[in-house]
């Protein structure tokens, strides 16, 4: 079986109550980032839940995020993040474009029991305002990790002029068989081969611009 990175990373102690699909759960935000009548980038919040929180807290201790030890832990989940092209697809005009490599800022924080993490995803070619088309999905392909926007309120478009473009929230049409598939698979076993199981339960943000 092929484990997610996401479920080896956070290395997670589940109880009994865990034995389904997915086994832990980060709420997103998202902001498009625009510089000079361009889209430039995605600046993400990850908010995980207490369980996931408290397994990597635990390496933490009583570090302060200013310390060697909190910085080191961020930078590794940065390191994950990036080995999964930050587990988005981003669209334009439905071409797929690509991130840069590298994020231009990235951050953990403690928000009482659970943890915040926080980057910004820099597109290799900015996109223009006008006219502009744009889908992207943010998920773990093989469901170990449910990531998911609260609400339409968790997509933040106070930089998108809103006179000349709309940003929607649209939810995966998931049939009671697929969910049911999901949420029966044990903690030891992934989706089957082609891991699109993430992908149908991945909700899909629009911009569309005048």
């Amino acid at each position: 079986m092929k484990f997610n990175i996401l479920f080896l990373f956070f290395s997670l102690i589940f109880t009994t109550k865990s034995f389904a699909h997915p086994h832990s759960f980060i709420d997103m935000q998202v902001t498009p980032e625009i510089k000079e009548h361009q889209f430039v980038g995605l600046a993400f919040t990850w908010k995980m839940d207490p369980m996931t929180s408290a397994d990597i807290a635990y390496e933490l201790k009583n570090s302060k995020e200013d310390e060697p030890k909190w910085r080191a832990q961020a930078a590794a989940i940065m390191a994950n993040i990036l080995a999964q092209n930050y587990f988005t697809d981003f669209y334009s005009q439905g071409k797929k474009i690509a991130f840069q490599t590298l994020p231009s800022n990235y951050r953990l924080q403690r928000d009482g029991l659970q943890l915040i993490f926080s980057f910004t995803a820099q597109l290799k070619h900015p996109i223009p305002v006008e006219g502009a088309n744009i889908e992207f999905m943010t998920y773990d392909p093989t469901f170990f990790v449910s990531m998911t926007y609260p609400d339409q309120k968790a997509l933040h478009s106070a930089k998108v002029p809103k006179t000349q473009c709309k940003i929607t929230l649209h939810e995966p049409d998931v049939t009671d068989e697929l969910r049911f598939y999901a949420y029966s698979l044990d903690i030891d076993q992934s989706p089957e081969e082609d891991e699109t199981l993430g992908l149908q339960f991945a909700q899909k943000v629009k911009i569309q611009c005048q």
